[in-house]
């Protein structure tokens, strides 16, 4: 037997079943079979869940509580006041106006001073005891209620400070006796003022209407030449006014003339009962329109 021809089917059957072990090894199929794997696609760290907080565990904080401060207001006004007796004033406005209100004479027994620095000088009515404006140095403008005969019905507007007139009589019989008279109103950023001059009557409801409410009277209470102080009592509920400064009554200095017919400020005060606040002051006072007295106050003055 040829040994070349016999080896070489041994040769075969070792490669086939070398080829079968190694198709063991690495099993085929169809490629639906063998499941693809995509990658993992990396995505950002997730930040752990917040704790759910209930209404009652979630802590409530106020707000601070703020106090409001107000700032002094500039439209906050203020008068000053000064007598130098009878029915003399100087008025000083917080607008910067200083005024001469109806400037008595020599012969009232009153030794008023020159006045410096006066913007304006009112006068109610024509008498002696009321119409000195040379007491004004310079040239002031002057304001005079009456215009002859009748009244001057005056309503201006100077340094901030209106200005105007309501028209009333001297005597309770129309002026018959001793002609007619002016109140001067003065009206600062709200606060108003009103310098009755000689007064001679209680007033109409028309006179009343054009006053106008009022926070300062300046009214005469000594009789004989204007109301009394039972009058004037009456005169100062119809108006309402906060302060009342009685004016145009009987004082150690005035002239005997003078002092021998007015009646002192006293009377008056006893008219008013003892339902009003009575405070004497000094020469000067400053009154402000936010700290006005709640109660209607009198306010007796000194002249000097």
């Amino acid at each position: 037997m040829n040994t070349n021809r016999l080896l070489y089917p041994i040769a075969v059957l070792i490669l086939i079943t070398l080829v079968g072990c190694a198709q063991g090894a690495t099993p085929t199929g169809p490629a639906s079979a063998v499941p693809v794997l995509a990658s993992p696609t990396p995505s950002a760290p997730t930040a752990p869940a917040s704790p759910t907080l209930t209404a009652s565990a979630v802590p409530t904080l106020q707000a601070p509580t703020v106090t409001a401060v107000t700032a002094p207001s500039s439209k906050d006004a203020a008068i000053t006041l000064t007598w130098f007796g009878q029915s003399t004033f100087v008025l000083k406005m917080s607008t910067g106006l200083n005024a001469l209100l109806d400037p008595a004479g020599l012969g009232t027994g009153y030794d008023i001073p020159e006045q410096s620095g006066i913007d304006l000088v009112t006068v109610s009515h024509e008498h002696s005891d009321h119409n000195a404006v040379s007491l004004a140095a310079g040239s002031p403008i002057v304001l005079r209620g009456l215009a002859g005969n009748d009244w001057a019905k005056i309503d201006q507007t100077i340094k901030g400070v209106r200005v105007r007139t309501v028209g009333v009589y001297h005597d309770a019989t129309s002026g018959s006796q001793r002609g007619k008279n002016a109140i001067f109103i003065f009206d600062v950023d709200g606060l108003r003022l009103a310098h009755l001059g000689d007064l001679g009557h209680t007033l109409s409801l028309e006179q009343i209407k054009d006053v106008g409410p009022v926070d300062v009277i300046l009214i005469p209470v000594g009789g004989y030449y204007t109301i009394d102080g039972k009058v004037a009592a009456e005169v100062v509920n119809q108006l309402n006014p906060k302060i009342v400064i009685p004016m145009h009554f009987k004082t150690a200095d005035l002239s005997p003339s003078l002092a021998g017919v007015l009646a002192p400020v006293d009377d008056f005060i006893k008219a008013m009962g003892s339902t009003v606040t009575v405070s004497e002051v000094g020469q000067t006072i400053t009154l402000e329109r936010s700290k006005l007295p709640a109660n209607r106050t009198i306010m007796v003055l000194k002249y000097k």
